[in-house]
């Protein structure tokens, strides 16, 4: 009898340790994230609201999102960072919505930006190896949101978000 007691007191415990470790691919979410933020992005969980009326963006998109800011110039008189980012160019969302002129299959205009920012959004796509949510591009600010799928890299988002800023 008193092994059974000692054999429930273990399993309960070793249970309990068991169900609160995080699952592979919770530990890989963190892993990515902590990455990110030791690259110099901002990374954070929100809700990008879209416009519905304006651009016929339907779905809210509720992910995380990764940000680069610009870094300011001491010769031009900024002394430190901007956090507004400047004047909206572009957003992009992938969602079907009324306008996606000259963007890749499945992306479409929130904000709409030229030819140009569709062209180098294309051409940048392919290095990102994960698939884009939402893409804020602003003066000094990029902000983006994943799928962050299995593969997915901080390098590679560092990457795609600097050539963005350029």
């Amino acid at each position: 009898m008193t092994w059974v007691i000692i054999a429930a007191v273990v399993m309960a415990i070793m249970g309990s340790v068991f169900w609160l470790k995080p699952s592979a691919r919770d530990a890989r979410l963190a892993d990515l994230r902590f990455n990110a933020i030791r690259a110099g992005l901002q990374v954070r969980q929100f809700t990008f609201k879209a416009d519905a009326a304006k651009t016929g963006v339907r779905d809210d998109i509720t992910a995380t999102s990764y940000t680069l800011m610009k870094k300011a110039s001491y010769e031009n008189g900024g002394g430190h960072e901007d956090a507004s980012g400047g004047e909206l160019q572009y957003c992009v969302v992938r969602q079907p919505a009324w306008d996606d002129e000259w963007l890749p299959e499945g992306l479409s205009w929130h904000n709409k930006g030229t030819q140009g920012d569709a062209e180098k959004l294309a051409a940048l796509l392919p290095e990102l190896s994960d698939e884009l949510l939402m893409l804020e591009v602003y003066e000094r600010r990029v902000c983006m949101m994943t799928a962050e799928k299995q593969g997915s890299n901080a390098q590679h988002y560092l990457a795609f978000l600097e050539a963005l800023l350029k």
